[in-house]
């Protein structure tokens, strides 16, 4: 496992895929990222190393898997700090899997902040019913917000495989109903594209989801900006993570001196 040479700590970045995404769709930026913050992405149901088991459309059986694996993770790497990222629908099964943590009561596995990116508040954006429509309309839209590409998208027998988990995805979406009892109590990231039609008062809304302070970030993009830019989003998620620890720190010497 690979450490921070200087102090031997570990920083786990936990991400949650968009739709139609797996475990590898981060991977482009665990290169780009440094030692000390180690990127692992868990995997939906019916897809890349899980491609064997059924796809899961109902939130309450995804949040039961996802929280297996987030805490197997934990314990393998047994990090100094958590930090958690989602992008589009990641962003708002990331929002419920943190609602899952809170109310299973498990302590020392809550992350530091929250990243979100590619969505507005979930508890106040209207959805898109997209799950049902054509697949030629399903795909042109897919290509238009840059998740697929026109040669992906004109690859017929690709196409055969990802069209099943996108509606699946969709469809767990449209189902959920992100309403919460309570608000999350930890700080929250928000990023997006300047060129994602994401309308601003969406955006705002995120101040709604927790108690704790709310950051907003625009980087230059369409919806899929990280992908886009990977360098920027890079290097913005590194200071994010670094200050947070820096914080931290500082938090923990004055208690000390206290």
């Amino acid at each position: 496992m690979i450490t921070d040479k200087k102090t031997g700590k570990k920083n786990l970045l936990i991400a949650l895929p968009f739709a139609g995404g797996n475990s590898y769709s981060y991977n482009f930026l665990k290169p780009l990222l440094p030692p000390e913050i180690i990127l692992e992405t868990l995997e939906y149901p019916g897809r890349g190393k899980n491609s064997r088991s059924s796809l899961v459309n109902q939130m309450d059986i995804l949040l039961e898997n996802l929280f297996r694996q987030y805490l197997t993770l934990v314990n393998d790497v047994k990090p100094d700090k958590i930090f958690i990222y989602g992008h589009s629908i990641g962003a708002v099964i990331g929002v419920a899997l943190l609602h899952f943590l809170n109310d299973r009561g498990v302590m020392g596995v809550m992350p530091e902040i929250a990243i979100f990116s590619g969505h507005g508040s979930p508890q106040h954006t209207i959805k898109r019913q997209l799950s049902n429509i054509p697949s030629d309309q399903l795909i042109a839209y897919f290509e238009r917000i840059g998740s697929l590409s026109k040669e992906l998208a004109a690859n017929t027998e690709l196409m055969e495989y990802i069209l099943p988990v996108l509606r699946n995805d969709l469809a767990l979406y449209e189902n959920h109903e992100s309403s919460y009892a309570q608000k999350l109590i930890l700080p929250l990231v928000i990023i997006n594209g300047n060129q994602d039609p994401i309308q601003k008062k969406d955006i705002d809304n995120w101040r709604h989801e927790t108690t704790g302070s709310v950051e907003f970030h625009e980087l230059e993009g369409h919806h899929f900006f990280m992908s886009q830019y990977p360098l920027a989003f890079s290097a913005l998620i590194t200071d994010l993570i670094s200050t947070r620890i820096e914080q931290s720190s500082l938090t923990a010497d004055l208690s000390i001196n206290l």
